[in-house]
C-alpha cells in the first residue's frame, strides 16, 4: 500500500487486539456477506476480517497484505481455523493489485482521521474495478468534522507543537463549533486530492493554535459509529501555521488542502475571520509539497492523557 510508513507487526497486533474495532467489523461483515460470496480483505494484516468473512459464508476470500512477513501468518491462521481452502493470502499493494477474479464484497480498513497516512481512498478506488454489479463495500461512508481549539503544547516540560497527535491532552479546549468538511461515499470514485472549506463560529474567547478532526463511520446502511476504539475513530490534532484569536459568535473561514495517505505536515491550512463584507475565499486546489520526512504518530492512541507536570 502507498503510505508514508510501512505497517509494522505492532500496528497489525494493535488492530487484532482492538476489541471495539473487531466487534464493529464483525457485525458489519456478518450482516453483509452472503453464502457463496467472493470477498476481498484489503490491508488484511493478521487476516482477522477475512476470517470473519469466511465464517459468514464466503466461498473465497482474498486477503491482500503488503507486509510479506504476514503472508504466512494469514495462511496459518486460516489453516488453524479450518479455512485453508477458502482464504487466499496475496502479497501485493492493494492500491494496484490485480485480483484473480471478480468479487462481491470489499472490506478495507486502513483508516485514520482525514485519511492521513493511510491509502483507504486509493485502495477502494482500485478494488471497485473488480466489484460485481450489486456488490457491497465495508465500510460504506465516512464523515469528517473539524473545529478550532486551543491545544496543549507542553509535554514533559517540553514544547511539542509541530507534529500532529492523536492524544487528547487535559489542556486542550474547544473554541468553535464543529462542522462537516468531508463526506466520503466509497460506492463512488473518490479523488485522492482533498480540498475543502467550512465556516466555524466561535463559542469561547481564546487563542486557537490547532484544528481537531473527528470522524464517524457508516459500516452498513444506517449503522454508524463514532465512539473511538483504541485504534479507530480517534480525533487528530493538527497545529496551525499561525495562531488565530477567537471571539464568541465571530465566524472563521477554514480551508484544508492535502493528498490522502500523506502526513498532516504536508497539508495546507488557511484560517481567517469572516467580516460582514468579507468575500468567501477560494479553497486551495493543490496540496502542499511534502515537508521533511517525519515518522507519523501512530493512530493507536488512548483518547485522554494527563499532562505531566514539568520537573
Amino acid at each position: 500500500m502507498y503510505t508514508d510508513k510501512r505497517f509494522t507487526a505492532y500496528d497489525i497486533q494493535a488492530c487484532l487486539h482492538d476489541v471495539g474495532r473487531a466487534e464493529l467489523f464483525k457485525a458489519a461483515i456478518f450482516s453483509t456477506v452472503r453464502e457463496g460470496d467472493v470477498v476481498v480483505d484489503a490491508g488484511s494484516g493478521s487476516g482477522l476480517l477475512g476470517l470473519f468473512a469466511a465464517q459468514a459464508g464466503a466461498k473465497r476470500v482474498y486477503c491482500v497484505e503488503s507486509n510479506d512477513d504476514y503472508i504466512p501468518v494469514i495462511r496459518e491462521n486460516a489453516r488453524r481455523n479450518g479455512f485453508a481452502n477458502v482464504v487466499q493470502a496475496i502479497h501485493a499493494d492493494a492500491t494496484t493489485v490485480q485480483l484473480p477474479s471478480q468479487i462481491d464484497v470489499i472490506i478495507s480498513e486502513v483508516i485514520s482521521a482525514g485519511f492521513f497516512y493511510e491509502p483507504q481512498l486509493q485502495i477502494v478506488n482500485n478494488l471497485r474495478r473488480f466489484l460485481n454489479p450489486g456488490g457491497r463495500i465495508i465500510p460504506l461512508t465516512i464523515e469528517h468534522t473539524i473545529e478550532l481549539i486551543s491545544a496543549e503544547e507542553t509535554l514533559y516540560g517540553l514544547n511539542f507543537s509541530y507534529d500532529s497527535r492523536y492524544h487528547a491532552l487535559d489542556g486542550d479546549r474547544s473554541l468553535t463549533n464543529r462542522q462537516q468538511y468531508l463526506r466520503t461515499d466509497f460506492t463512488t470514485p473518490q479523488s485522492k486530492d482533498i480540498s475543502a472549506g467550512v465556516r466555524l463560529r466561535g463559542t469561547e474567547k481564546g487563542t486557537a493554535n490547532a484544528l481537531r478532526l473527528h470522524y464517524r463511520i457508516e459500516f452498513t446502511p444506517g449503522t454508524w459509529a463514532e465512539e473511538p476504539t483504541s485504534f479507530l475513530m480517534n480525533p487528530q490534532t493538527m497545529f496551525l501555521p499561525a495562531t488565530v484569536e477567537i471571539e464568541p459568535d465571530q465566524e472563521y473561514q477554514v480551508h484544508l488542502a492535502y493528498r490522502a495517505s500523506r502526513s498532516p505536515l504536508t497539508a495546507r491550512i488557511q484560517v481567517s475571520p469572516v467580516g460582514h463584507r468579507a468575500e468567501r475565499m477560494p479553497a486551495p486546489t493543490e496540496p502542499a509539497a511534502p515537508q521533511e520526512p517525519r515518522r507519523p504518530s501512530p493512530k493507536s492512541m488512548p483518547t485522554k492523557v494527563p499532562v505531566p507536570a514539568a520537573s
